[in-house]
């Protein structure tokens, strides 16, 4: 569903114009979790926080991916009905999943997984799956069909499936900043297209993060720029992985309700919150609702969004300008 070439995705998450030079250098490294590059900047860390963030990471990959055998969401997915018991933290990604979907009216779902099964969108690779594949599938998609019993255990109705990529690398992002706070000074975690900024770098200034112009062939052309600290900015735009056939543009963010690439007014949503896990899932909500029903949701949520249209037009909720220092670039 969700924009997920997640090295960039919809913001240019370099940090922007500051005062390097006067600063002590931050410890930088890299991994690969997720099907993303993940970024990681310390200032300050103790000595064994960034080895402690990959091992994280690397618990949650085994426990949350559909494609790692023997996770939580894999036997989900191969249980053919039956009840499974998951960890606490699957099942509580799960509750919020539902509660989200229910309120997005099923713009965002992680029941989706039949349906993006079905598309291929790998270059050389592409595919667009038949009609009757597609509306076959769509009657698996309904996220208020997953059960959620007492003692952490779950079942999901035979032939249907999940993929929490749309959630679950926001819920990791709240955990690494969890994990974080005490032990340095500042952090910049960069998981693609969601980003968490943890304290002030030194000399006390915020993080000023880049949020990527969707019409720029390039992921490191900024149209605006925002500041923020001890929250996230989670973006999600149709740009980064698409392909085009016979003059239409397939972009891989699909709408639960056709199982066709969301084609709605927007080009890229950012939505930021301090629980990454919800900006996450409301981003994708966003452009699955096109830019009228997308204030609405987010206005009932409780969110900070800015909307950015395919015709370059943008659309804030009220105090997104004056509470993140919006600005163009």
């Amino acid at each position: 569903m969700k924009c997920r070439a997640f090295l960039c995705a919809f913001l240019c998450l370099a940090l922007l114009a500051g005062t390097a030079a006067a600063e002590a250098l931050p410890a930088v490294d890299v991994g690969y979790y997720f099907d993303t590059v993940v970024t990681v900047t310390l200032y300050g860390p103790d000595d064994t926080l960034m080895a402690d963030i990959w091992a994280a990471c690397e618990r949650y990959e085994r426990m949350l991916s559909k494609t790692v055998p023997g996770s939580d969401v894999d036997r989900i997915n191969t249980a053919a009905g039956a009840t499974v018991e998951v960890s606490a933290e699957t099942w509580e990604i799960l509750r919020e999943a539902k509660e989200i979907s229910a309120a997005s009216g099923g713009a965002f779902s992680v029941t989706v997984a039949p349906l993006t099964a079905l598309w291929n969108f790998t270059a050389g690779e592409e595919r667009i799956p038949a009609d009757e594949e597609r509306l076959a599938a769509l009657p698996l998609v309904d996220d208020s069909r997953i059960e959620l019993l007492e003692g952490c255990r779950v079942r999901l109705p035979e032939g249907m499936s999940i993929d929490l990529g749309g959630i679950a690398k926001g819920y990791i992002a709240d955990e690494v900043a969890s994990l974080v706070r005490g032990r340095c000074t500042a952090a910049l975690l960069n998981f693609g297209g969601n980003v968490y900024c943890v304290g002030y770098k030194p000399g006390g200034a915020v993080f000023n993060i880049g949020i990527r112009d969707p019409q720029a062939d390039s992921s490191a052309v900024a149209k605006y720029a925002v500041s923020i600290t001890d929250t996230s900015a989670v973006t999600s735009g149709n740009y980064e992985r698409f392909f085009i056939r016979d003059g239409v543009r397939y972009h891989h963010i699909l709408d639960p309700k056709t199982g066709l690439p969301a084609w709605t007014d927007l080009a890229g949503v950012t939505v930021i919150c301090e629980r990454s896990m919800v900006a996450d899932a409301a981003a994708t909500a966003c452009m699955v609702l096109g830019s009228e029903d997308a204030l609405a949701f987010l206005q009932a949520m409780g969110l900070e969004g800015l909307l950015i249209t395919g015709e370059g037009e943008s659309i804030t909720t009220p105090n997104f300008v004056t509470h993140w220092n919006l600005r163009g670039i």
